[in-house]
């Protein structure tokens, strides 16, 4: 009975030994969560359901066709030369990760009267800095609670494209309109 727990013991300061040695703690390795498998599946089933959407549908039965729970994905992955064998053998360490949702974001524009709304969908992929950049997203078009269209090749996301900027500007002025003035030190 001691001589397993010494050995329990001797291969916990091993354990530790070697994550000192790699600048790490073992548990970094033993659990490697969330992993790249996750953000892939998430978008591949994304992109399965898209291609079950039809011209005309309502809203609602679009954001039904495109649900998906929320899951953990990593949008930052370690790079470092240290890691080289880790990564050579399928490890690669999450530095930054966010919440994978459906729709990972949206934006509204009212133009003549109608609303447009853009539902932003993940559909694979990180930016170069790490983080989810439009590249990585699909809109889907709903007009007047209608689906019009999706991706960005479609002529009337190209036309939206400007006047979603052009929102996000001025809500991004009346965001600092809205702050107290700065107070003078006494």
């Amino acid at each position: 009975m001691k001589r397993v727990y010494v050995l329990t013991a001797l291969l916990a300061v091993l354990l530790t030994a070697t994550g000192c040695l790699f600048g790490y703690g073992a548990v970094d390795y033993i659990v490697p969560d969330p992993k790249a498998e996750t953000n892939m599946v998430f978008a591949a089933r994304t992109v399965a359901q898209l291609k079950t959407l039809a011209i005309g549908q309502s809203r609602d039965e679009v954001l039904e066709r495109l649900r998906l729970e929320p899951v953990e994905g990593c949008v930052e992955w370690s790079w470092e030369s240290r890691e080289f064998y880790l990564r050579h053998n399928g490890w690669l360490r999450c530095v930054k990760s966010t919440m994978l949702q459906s729709p990972y974001r949206t934006a509204l524009l009212d133009l003549d009267g109608i609303r447009h709304e853009a539902l932003f969908y993940y559909t694979g992929g990180t930016g170069p800095e790490g983080g989810i950049t439009d590249e990585q997203l699909t809109p889907v078009l709903i007009v007047g609670g209608k689906l019009v269209g999706w991706g960005w090749n479609h002529p009337l996301m190209k036309q939206l494209k400007a006047g979603l900027a052009a929102a996000q500007a001025a809500a991004v002025s009346v965001q600092m309109d809205d702050r107290p003035p700065p107070q003078s030190p006494r």
